[in-house]
């Protein structure tokens, strides 16, 4: 006989010690109303953002007659009794809290209210107390489950006897689309208004100032205020061409009093470096304003790394906390906390970025790292599935089986959650976006596959066990492995298949050990998706022509490649005479994008007279190969190499200012870089390989490795102003069947219909 859970919805209450900040809740409320449950807030009295916020959501807010403040006394004690009466009242499915002090008066006064308990920790500040990781390790117990912020609060909690089970770790996050980076236009009214002039380097520091804490850093604010004026001081005594933006008032009345010490102290009354703003409701025009974004806090998440990094700011960070988590270090600094010599050492080299331009280079990877692993709508969806399953609901858990080892790449793995379902990776990487991880045994290259292969088979079979429903992201050995383990173990599995592991090692990038390999891993491939009971490919026909599903199989051509509608031209192009630019993208680390070839076929059009130069984009350990093929073919002034492009407004540029777009690679999936480019409307040639053919015409494609002939069609294109002006229009009109609604929305309908692992049994 099996059980069913009820379907009504659960009355979520969320307990906070305060009503003007904490906003990053907001997403949590909205993903749970959007599940049909009920909120409550219990909130201090008095008007504040945040309860303002609330309302505005249909929220009911309820004033809790506890100040959260544990001063010993009777007060306390019957402030707690008049809380647990508060709760009590409220019949809670689950009692949701964020905050050390909330946390410790819920855990007080809802003991016994058979309310599941979930508590949220917003930072690790108060396991920097010796005398709170004491109490904590018993208390936490209390929670249901314990959702860490950061990798750094998980570890701490584990560290206190914590499972792992019971501490997933979902960041807070950011709204990736309210932040966002702005144009020319809106940066220049933002540094007018701040009065900066010209070229100036403008770094800005956006936090709220805390008082210094008895139990941690004593005598220092806990955002690092102090740190930064001081090494101020000394950078701009050598660059008067610098200003410094400070955004944020004190988080509460003790606070406010530490600023005013601060101002004083440093006299910043009397420094026009240095503008101080109090606490405003919107951030981004001082963002912005910015060329440089500072946290150089004593313990923190997060932190504002996250915001400065959607809108495209780079950082500086200290080392304290989870704030090396929030930065890619190929766009960021890392420093460590309380040294002002460190600090200044980071803002001389970023002021020399920024006089010779380079800094903003740095924007695209700032931001993509924050879109992929901290957007806050994916984020908020796992939290509203964990207080799900601490009630004792949710739904499917969707264990996907990948070797990526961006375990936090939540733009990538979002559309699993668009039905509701939960998310599982089971892959390499260290995090997840919801749930707790499941790591795998990690290798590198295949003599390390098969020394890891017993371990590694042994935990792909326990995950595979456990699984709700399996999907494999195939090619690779983890969705192999696990494919054989469903067989074995009667379990059923789907495929999503986002490669042809043929092309790649036939092509001959792994050597001659990759093409001995070929036919077998296309072979096993053909087994694993046969085997599936659904498939998804990322082409429309190629793949499914060399990996076709069994019969009756539920199938889907879904692209991994989203185009949003504002990266499409608004029409096609004008032709134009020469002289012509041809472009390229893509990674020099292998030779499988072909770019030796294009520099073959472009020599070819100069010594036939044709007035042609080629621009290639990226950079990899293969890069000085090409730089010195070029100068062996006569190219040295013809052939522009841009290194790795990182500022995604600079590749628009490079495609919006080209004539011709190509693609000679030895093997492909879906290219991301190729839809992009006639998302501009950009004419474009390629090979017959992987997801080419279904983007291009027969016109436009040639064989792998055949220079001549990808010269012929280059300078057809390039020479006739009417096919030109047709694959124009034709491409723009490809790329916009690549639109992100559209595709989520065919992927959702797809993984609707993907059955569990196992058969439900029917009820007696």
């Amino acid at each position: 006989m099996t059980t069913t859970l009820s379907a009504r919805p659960l009355r979520v209450v969320l307990v906070l010690k305060t009503n003007h900040g904490c906003m990053w809740v907001a997403p949590h409320v909205d993903a749970l109303l959007a599940r049909g449950h009920e909120v409550v807030a219990v909130l201090p009295p008095g008007e504040g953002r945040l309860r303002r916020e609330l309302a505005r959501r249909a929220v009911s807010v309820v004033d809790s007659p506890f100040d959260f403040g544990f001063r010993p006394g009777f007060r306390t004690l019957a402030g707690l009794f008049e809380l647990r009466r508060t709760l009590a009242g409220l019949e809670p499915d689950v009692l949701h809290y964020h905050l050390f002090a909330s946390a410790l008066a819920v855990r007080l006064a809802g003991a016994a209210l058979g309310a599941a308990r979930v508590h949220m920790v917003p930072g690790p500040l108060h396991l920097e107390s010796r005398l709170i990781r004491v109490v904590e390790r018993f208390l936490a117990r209390m929670d249901t489950v314990t959702i860490c912020g950061s990798r750094f609060t998980a570890r701490r909690y584990r560290a206190l006897g914590r499972p792992a089970a019971k501490t997933p770790v979902i960041p807070y996050g950011v709204d990736t689309c309210h932040f966002r980076p702005v144009g020319p236009a809106e940066r220049a009214v933002a540094r007018a208004r701040l009065g900066v002039e010209g070229r100036d380097f403008v770094v800005i520091m956006v936090a709220l100032v805390y008082a210094p804490k008895a139990l941690v850093h004593r005598g220092r604010g806990l955002k690092g205020h102090e740190v930064l004026l001081a090494a101020w001081r000394r950078f701009h005594a050598e660059h008067p061409d610098s200003r410094l933006v400070l955004v944020g008032g004190g988080f509460d009345e003790a606070g406010a009093s530490h600023r005013r010490e601060l101002v004083a102290e440093f006299r910043l009354d009397e420094d026009r470096s240095v503008t101080w703003v109090d606490t405003v409701d919107d951030v981004r025009p001082y963002y912005g304003a910015a060329d440089l974004s500072v946290s150089p806090s004593l313990s923190d998440n997060h932190g504002a790394a996250l915001e400065a990094g959607a809108m495209g700011v780079p950082s500086v960070v200290s080392d304290a906390g989870a704030l090396q988590e929030a930065v890619d270090t190929a766009a960021c600094w890392v420093v460590r906390a309380d040294d002002p010599d460190a600090l200044v050492t980071a803002l001389h080299e970023a002021w020399a970025e920024h006089r010779a331009g380079r800094l903003a280079d740095r924007a695209e990877v700032a931001r993509d790292r924050v879109v992929r692993q901290f957007d806050s709508a994916p984020a908020a969806a796992a939290v509203a599935e964990v207080v799900e399953r601490a009630a004792g609901r949710g739904r499917r858990l969707i264990s996907v089986f990948t070797e990526t080892r961006s375990g936090g790449d939540h733009r990538a793995y979002a559309r699993y959650l668009v039905n509701g379902d939960r998310l599982c990776l089971v892959t390499r990487a260290e995090e997840l976006v919801s749930e707790a991880a499941r790591p795998l045994p990690d290798y590198h290259g295949p003599v390390a596959l098969v020394r890891t292969l017993p371990r590694l088979a042994l935990a792909i079979v326990r995950e595979v066990l456990r699984a709700e429903v399996v999907v494999l992201r195939q090619p690779g050995p983890i969705g192999w492995i696990a494919a054989v383990a469903c067989k074995l173990l009667r379990r059923r599995y789907s495929v999503e298949v986002v490669g042809d592991p043929f092309d790649v090692l036939v092509s001959g990038t792994l050597g001659r050990a990759g093409r001995s390999c070929a036919r077998l891993a296309r072979a096993q491939m053909r087994w694993v998706v046969r085997g599936a009971t659904a498939v998804s490919y990322v082409t429309g026909s190629a793949l499914q022509q060399r990996y076709p599903a069994a019969w009756g199989r539920r199938t889907a051509g879904v692209s991994d490649v989203r185009i949003d509608a504002g990266a499409l031209r608004a029409g096609p192009r004008e032709w134009s005479p020469a002289p012509f630019g041809v472009i390229a993208v893509g990674s020099h680390e292998q030779r499988y994008k072909g770019h030796d070839v294009l520099l073959r076929a472009v020599r070819r059009l100069v010594a036939e007279g044709l007035d042609v130069n080629v621009v290639l984009v990226g950079g990899g350990r293969r890069h000085d190969e090409l730089v010195a093929l070029a100068g062996k073919l006569g190219l040295a002034d013809r052939a522009h190499f841009t290194g790795p492009v990182f500022d995604r407004a600079r590749v628009t540029a490079l495609l919006d200012s080209a004539h011709l777009f190509a693609l000679p690679s030895r093997a492909e999936g879906m290219p991301r870089a190729l839809i992009e480019a006639m998302a501009r409307a950009l004419p474009a040639v390629g090979t017959c390989v992987g997801g080419i053919p279904e983007l291009l015409g027969p016109g436009s494609l040639v064989a792998p490795d055949d220079d001549e002939a990808l010269a012929g069609v280059m300078r057809r294109l390039l020479t006739d102003p009417v096919e030109w002006e047709r694959q124009s229009l034709r491409n723009l009109d490809v790329a916009r069947t690549y639109d992100s609604s559209l595709l989520d929305e065919r992927f959702s309908t797809w993984l609707a219909q993907v059955p569990a692992a196992r058969p439900r049994r029917r009820s007696a």
